[in-house]
């Protein structure tokens, strides 16, 4: 599953979405709460928490870019450091996902499952959820079901989650045997990945075998 494997892609977005969004929302509540002092050391605070857990977040992207087996332990360990320690920042929620991808990696289909459902249903950030929203719709297409992957999906996907939402959601439809339907699902993919500049030799050929209602 191609999209338990973009984490690397996916942070980037979530990091541009908090400086964008984030820091404003949290800047007007610390103002509220705290004087200039209590800002000042909650603001050194926030900077030593977001460096150590961005650099355990750094040793697992480094561990997850070798691609090796041997590594599945030490990820482990690191993704639910993540996900413990630094619960309170987005990187606890990157944990979650490392987390699920890899159980996902491993067959572990219901652990998957498991762990995204509560990302899509509990996370703050919208990119933290479209994501996990996503992922979770590709792991219970792996397990066939079908009807649930649809009903984990968002109505209207984000722009930029928008191919893997929409691919997800084709290949849910594809399930069930509805191939007009997810031909014009993954349509919709390629159409916004190619407008964030993105290229999906498996949606292309996904979308190919459908001119002539083969299989996927």
């Amino acid at each position: 599953m191609s999209e338990l494997r973009t984490d690397e892609e996916q942070a980037e977005i979530i990091k541009k979405w908090w400086s964008e969004n984030g820091t404003s929302l949290l800047t007007t509540i610390a103002v509220a709460v705290a004087g200039v002092v209590g800002w000042n050391t909650w603001q050194d605070n926030k900077q030593a928490t977001g460096e150590a857990a961005s650099a355990v977040y750094t040793q697992l992207v480094e561990l997850s870019a070798q691609d090796s087996d041997a590594n599945s332990v030490e990820m482990q360990t690191l993704a639910e450091q993540l996900k413990g320690e630094f619960a309170d920042t987005a990187y606890g929620d990157f944990g979650g996902l490392f987390i699920a991808r890899i159980a996902a990696d491993k067959g572990d289909f219901d652990a998957a499952a498991t762990e995204l459902k509560a990302l899509a249903d509990t996370a703050e950030n919208p990119a933290v959820k479209s994501i996990a929203q996503a992922r979770l719709a590709s792991v219970l297409n792996e397990q066939g079901k079908a009807d649930e992957a649809l009903a984990a999906l968002p109505a209207k996907a984000d722009a930029a989650f928008a191919p893997q939402i929409e691919e997800a959601r084709g290949d849910a439809l594809f399930l069930k045997g509805e191939l007009a339907d997810a031909r014009d699902a993954y349509l919709r993919a390629m159409e916004a990945a190619q407008t964030l500049g993105q290229t999906n030799n498996t949606l292309q050929r996904k979308i190919d075998s459908l001119k002539t209602g083969g299989d996927a």
